[in-house]
């Protein structure tokens, strides 16, 4: 098997669909005891609050695998594919700290 390619299954399978399912699972199915550290007492909004955790690991589960596939065709080396994979795994925390601002109890 072509190590390329086995790149891609590993990438594919360990990456982006665990995120993909991780977020529709939060989003879609409110499935909010996946989030970390989850306590509903704290948020003035849960179904908000999941919808935008759960919808950015959705995004980066694709862009994961996006990232994936543009190596695998070689449109993109090692390199520019780890600061891709870098870039794409910051997308989550803006997205904790807009929910938290935006749907947070505070002053409690």
């Amino acid at each position: 098997m072509d190590g390329l390619f086995f790149g891609l299954i590993v990438m594919v399978f360990a990456g982006a669909l665990p995120c993909i399912i991780l977020g529709y699972l939060i989003a879609v199915k409110q499935k909010r005891g996946l989030i970390a550290g989850w306590d509903e007492s704290k948020i003035s909004n849960p179904e908000a609050y999941a919808k935008l955790i759960g919808f950015s690991v959705l995004g980066l589960g694709t862009l994961i695998g996006l990232i994936a596939f543009i190596w695998y065709l070689g449109l993109v080396n090692e390199i520019g594919m780890t600061i891709l994979l870098c870039v794409a795994s910051l997308i989550p925390i803006p997205c904790v700290l807009v929910a938290n601002a935006r749907y947070g109890k505070h002053g409690s």
